[in-house]
């Protein structure tokens, strides 16, 4: 399996702590359901988020969200497009 199509895992109650960044991602998911929590600021409270196998979210450099499997998922952490314009070196397109 190359690198970008790794595929994460959560098992039924697994919860999992990421940190955003360097940079922007976009979190998909490939099977089943995530409940994912972005950590809050001062000027905003947390937001909680239900996403089905074939849904996504943009997620910022930085941020932090936990996600549950509901009951298990598999999701993907990929690099969007609008940020390969800023990368050094260029983004390479998949074959």
């Amino acid at each position: 399996m190359s690198h970008s199509q790794a595929l994460w895992s959560l098992a039924q109650g697994e919860a999992l702590s990421l940190e955003i960044g360097p940079g922007a991602r976009e979190l998909a998911v490939a099977k089943g359901r995530v409940w994912l929590t972005r950590q809050g600021k001062s000027q905003a409270p947390a937001e909680d988020v239900w996403l089905e196998a074939g849904q996504s979210v943009a997620l910022a450099s930085g941020s932090r969200v936990v996600l549950e499997a509901w009951p298990q998922a598999a999701f993907q952490l990929l690099v969007p497009p609008s940020a390969c314009k800023f990368s050094r070196p260029p983004c390479k397109s998949a074959p």
